[in-house]
């Protein structure tokens, strides 16, 4: 997560044109997709989204070589160019950090694509809304369609891996569990809002703030990832707060109030859910990689619940609790631990 504030300074790192950098080393190129599905959201938010993609130093040269695929989903209230820009996450330099990485033999060669799919709220969790537009399909769909025939991918599950924090990681594991034809490896990173605990759960604080929105517009800043998650699992185009109806409310003796068919709604849109359904339908797993620090109590308590499901249905994953907090160690975990982890699964031994 960013401060709202610098969410739209999207110029800041100048990929508003080709950026050809210098032998042994990476091009990072300014693209966009466009997303029908999107143009009507109720936000007012474009249909035409940025994306930032990496391509490897071998990739003007070898014009027959083809590459893997990592996608990276960022989180509420955020962009890809904090990734790039140097300065939001310890100084995290992606595009160095392939360039760093590749050039060493630590990595294979592999193209890189940040959607933004930031918008009004700051939160959307890559979900369909009839709110908010339909976000999982401009990942599922125009996206990935569109970088296939764009660049020279391995156009196939297991050399295409997806990578989420925070919101991404909700989004990486939801979209993952309905289409996992997509994606061979899914890593989230501090998971948000995975499941109906914590901050969310029966006797969350956020229940009675959401009940008193009666327009987005209105809602505090606070408030607007939650009402993004509203608008993503029970999207009303006729409310003017986005969403029709809330699983919890407090009652006139101050304990909470479960309406069983609005939690079960939700329910059935979110991570452990989605996994059982993916089981049902006998849908082949992806590879399951889940991090979050140690200071995340309310998000350690969903992915929590997300291991006891998937545990339940048998699933393999790995998890890795790590000290500190939400944003803390980003650049640490994305250069030693997550694109690690994307070679090994990629087959790939270093040099």
């Amino acid at each position: 997560m960013m401060n709202p504030a610098h969410r739209l300074a999207l110029p800041a790192l100048a990929l508003i044109a080709l950026v050809r950098s210098a032998a042994g080393q990476g091009t990072l190129v300014a693209d966009s997709v466009s997303s029908p599905g999107l143009a009507a959201n109720l936000l007012g938010d474009r249909f035409v989204r940025p994306v930032a993609v990496y391509l490897p130093p071998s990739y003007s040269r070898e014009k027959t070589r083809r590459y893997p695929v990592l996608y990276m989903l960022h989180g509420a209230t955020s962009v890809p160019e904090e990734w790039l820009d140097g300065k939001t996450y310890q100084g995290l330099d992606l595009k160095a950090t392939l360039d760093s990485l590749i050039g060493a033999g630590a990595i294979p060669e592999l193209l890189v694509v940040m959607p933004n799919a930031d918008n009004r709220l700051g939160a959307d969790w890559y979900a369909n809304s009839p709110a908010l537009g339909n976000w999982e399909d401009f990942i599922v769909h125009d996206l990935i369609r569109q970088v296939d025939k764009t660049y020279r991918t391995e156009a196939r599950r297991d050399r295409r891996a997806v990578y989420g924090h925070s919101m991404g990681g909700f989004g990486a594991l939801a979209i993952s569990f309905r289409h996992p034809d997509l994606f061979g490896l899914v890593y989230v990173a501090s998971p948000a809002l995975v499941a109906l605990t914590g901050p969310i759960g029966p006797a969350g604080q956020v229940w009675p703030m959401l009940a008193e929105v009666t327009r987005w517009q209105d809602a505090r800043p606070r408030v607007q990832i939650f009402l993004g998650l509203a608008a993503a699992l029970d999207g009303s185009r006729t409310s003017p707060r986005l969403f029709d109806s809330l699983p919890y409310d407090v009652g006139p003796d101050g304990k909470p109030v479960v309406h069983r068919a609005v939690e079960a709604h939700w329910r059935a849109r979110m991570p452990p859910d989605l996994a059982s359904a993916m089981v049902r339908r006998g849908g082949r797993a992806p590879a399951i990689l889940i991090e979050a620090g140690s200071e995340e109590k309310g998000l350690l308590e969903g992915i929590s619940a997300l291991r006891g499901r998937l545990d339940s249905l048998h699933v393999s994953y790995a998890d890795t609790v790590f000290e500190g907090g939400h944003i803390d160690k980003v650049r640490d975990r994305l250069t030693n631990h997550v694109l690690p982890a994307v070679a090994r699964w990629l087959g790939f031994r270093p040099t």
